[in-house]
């Protein structure tokens, strides 16, 4: 037998695609049209072809590659008769026949057992389906009987415990928008009475309900959480204050008015100011990036105190006062020629710079200064030797 890969020149891990290249090449170098009949390349020719046709069908290449693995010799055409010695002469082996009646027996069978275990699965989805459809419905009627103790509370006047257990209800879902529309109420009517209390400046008062919006509410605004620390600082919870400042300069809400608020607590509350001029100057960058980008790098010769807020003020005099307890009369004194030019009927400007000026050793303008504070209704004693 001719090796049929040696015949398409390809190794016999070659893929269907190697044979089929194979193929095309050889018959076309050696089809007989091309060698006028010659005989030796007509049969070259069929050898070729039959190693294709072999090759390219999967299971007659299967079935060449399990001979030449077990050492046949000759390619398998048809059937051939087996025998069987059974004490005697040898008798040509006969296939049993086929028990159609029993194999449909057993057929019928198997799709009997398919039946029965598909009808027992459905069953267990209808089952689960069932049960899931009942806990859904018991959870539901639990939540709509503690929303009607939530609204009893709310009728009481009890509308904290109303809130907070509404808040522990979670999610409204989609059949729940009575819920959810009752929620906003109350968060309206907190809202509300946070911003009347914060307005007449009971700012304890404010405190409960700001907290009880940001905790419970269904959502809540940068402007909320700046009032909550105003409120925090009005009402002397220091800590608190500092931490919702941060909070609001980590969102970038307001951060000069932020910075200002922890430079005047840590100055005029807490005593430290050095740690004040820390978030005095970042706020002073703010500043002026914000002059900057309205006036052009030439704000200094256009620029005026009646055109910037009021925080800017606060923000440069507090500047000043901050360097001149912290040892640093040289920045006062320039920081105080800015506040000077800005804001030029500010007596508090001038006592800081009477102070600068005499600790710098500039006695004659301590005292000029000085004069001029007096002059914008600055009235108490000021030690430095100028006798008025």
């Amino acid at each position: 037998m001719h090796n049929h890969y040696d015949t398409l020149g390809i190794s016999d891990s070659a893929s269907q695609q190697e044979i089929k290249t194979a193929f095309k090449k050889l018959a076309v170098q050696f089809h007989p049209d091309k060698h006028g009949g010659n005989d030796q390349m007509e049969e070259r020719f069929k050898q070729i072809n039959e190693a294709y046709q072999t090759l390219s069908n999967p299971y007659e290449k299967a079935r060449y590659d399990l001979q030449r693995q077990f050492g046949h010799r000759s390619t398998y055409t048809s059937p051939q008769p087996r025998y069987y010695q059974q004490n005697g002469p040898r008798k040509p082996y006969v296939e049993p026949r086929i028990n159609w009646r029993e194999n449909w027996i057993a057929t019928g069978y198997a799709f009997a057992f398919t039946i029965v275990v598909a009808i027992l699965v459905m069953s267990a989805i209808g089952i689960k389906r069932y049960f899931d459809t009942k806990t859904l419905q018991e959870k539901l009627a639990h939540r709509r009987a503690a929303f009607e103790e939530i609204q009893a509370d709310y009728q009481e006047g009890k509308v904290e415990a109303a809130l907070i257990h509404l808040n522990d209800l979670g999610i409204f879902r989609t059949d729940e928008q009575d819920m959810r529309e009752f929620k906003e109420h109350l968060y309206i009517e907190f809202l509300d009475k946070a911003e009347r209390q914060f307005r007449a400046h009971n700012f304890s008062e404010a405190i409960h309900y700001y907290e009880l919006i940001i905790d419970y509410g269904p959502r809540t605004t940068q402007i909320l959480h700046e009032h909550l620390a105003q409120s925090y600082n009005a009402n002397q919870q220091i800590q608190k204050a500092i931490s919702k400042y941060s909070e609001l300069i980590l969102n970038n809400y307001h951060p000069l008015e932020s910075y200002l608020a922890l430079a005047q607590i840590f100055d005029k509350t807490l005593q430290q100011p050095e740690e004040a001029i820390k978030y005095y100057e970042l706020a002073s960058k703010r500043a002026i990036a914000s002059y900057k980008s309205i006036f052009g790098d030439a704000y200094p010769l256009v620029i005026s105190g009646q055109s910037v807020p009021d925080e800017h003020y606060y923000l440069y005099t507090g500047l000043a006062d901050a360097y001149l307890k912290t040892g640093n009369p040289d920045r006062a004194l320039k920081a105080i020629k800015w506040n000077v030019s800005m804001w030029p009927d500010s007596s508090a400007n001038y006592v800081t710079a009477a102070q600068a000026f005499y600790e710098t050793g500039k006695q004659r303008r301590a005292c000029n200064a000085l004069a001029i504070a007096r002059r914008l209704g600055y009235e108490e004693r000021l030690n430095i030797g100028c006798g008025f």
